[in-house]
């Protein structure tokens, strides 16, 4: 292959990308030495929070050279405005996900839900709409289940790290939707598939294939076929990568080993992808 066909890093997005790309590296890397030095709680609330931003704005940065600066606007606003709006009917009525209760307060909030809440469905989603695109291309059913199952994979590995690891959300005693493992990894909350109810796994399944099949028909509408290529999903593989990553090192720490397993499956994935992304030739016109 010669140089001029490997994919150019710095031209993905410009000076924005480079910008947004060295946030998200340093944020990543303030948050994994103070898991280092401090254990599970790594930096705290402002280092979680500037991580989920920072990779959001790489995710968006792809979205705008994918579809245009307005079209990836409306792409965001659509990811997270709908997720933000099913948190608050599980947070007030136990809607989908059974009865969310957040009870840190460390972040800025619409309702009683966090602000991260839906920056982190824009990288489950948005993000894994981009990995699932660079390896289903044009397959429109592909691409919609690829990414719910990239979300409901994240959530296995999220669920512990948000809930007993960093107790920033989490389900009242008695709840359907109480998921986690304890210390040991063993399951609570009553049946469930690796102690996250039945009902959280299938209302994430639902939600995530909602925001897929939206991005699906949104990005077909304002596209060129071109712009669907594997060129664009190694940057936020690498997001993905490096966020399960941080919830990896955390779990161990913790001692949640289901956690541990399926952020190491996420790890594998995100890092395999990544690899084949920035081995493929750019496109051409």
């Amino acid at each position: 292959m010669r140089p001029e066909d490997r994919i150019s890093i710095g031209t993905t997005a410009g000076w924005h990308f480079r910008l947004a790309a060295g946030l998200f590296a340093a944020a990543a890397a303030v948050e994994l030495g103070a898991q280092a030095l401090r254990g599970a709680g790594g930096a705290g609330p402002f280092g979680w929070l500037a991580l989920l931003g920072s990779g959001a704005w790489v995710v968006g940065l792809v979205w705008r050279e994918r579809v245009g600066i307005r079209a990836a606007w409306e792409c965001w606003g659509w990811v997270s405005l709908i997720s933000l709006l099913l948190m608050l009917m599980a947070a007030r009525f136990g809607f989908l996900f059974g009865r969310l209760e957040f009870p840190g307060g460390e972040f800025p909030t619409v309702g009683p839900v966090p602000l991260t809440v839906p920056l982190l469905w824009w990288l489950m989603v948005g993000g894994g709409f981009l990995v699932a695109e660079g390896l289903w291309g044009e397959l429109r059913a592909g691409v919609s289940a690829f990414t719910a199952l990239i979300a409901v994979l994240l959530a296995l590995m999220l669920l512990p790290f948000l809930g007993p690891v960093r107790g920033y959300w989490r389900w009242p005693e008695g709840s359907t939707g109480s998921p986690l493992a304890g210390s040991t990894g063993s399951p609570q909350g009553g049946p469930g598939f690796l102690g996250v109810s039945w009902e959280v796994l299938v209302g994430w399944v639902v939600l995530s294939l909602g925001l897929a099949l939206g991005l699906v028909i949104m990005g077909e509408n304002w596209s060129s076929a071109e712009a669907r290529t594997r060129r664009q999903a190694w940057a936020p593989a690498a997001v993905l990568l490096t966020i399960t990553l941080v919830c990896l090192l955390a779990s161990l720490q913790a001692r949640l080993w289901l956690a541990v397993g399926f952020g190491g499956a996420n790890a594998l994935v995100f890092a395999t992808v990544l690899a084949r992304c920035l081995r493929a030739p750019a496109a051409r016109a």
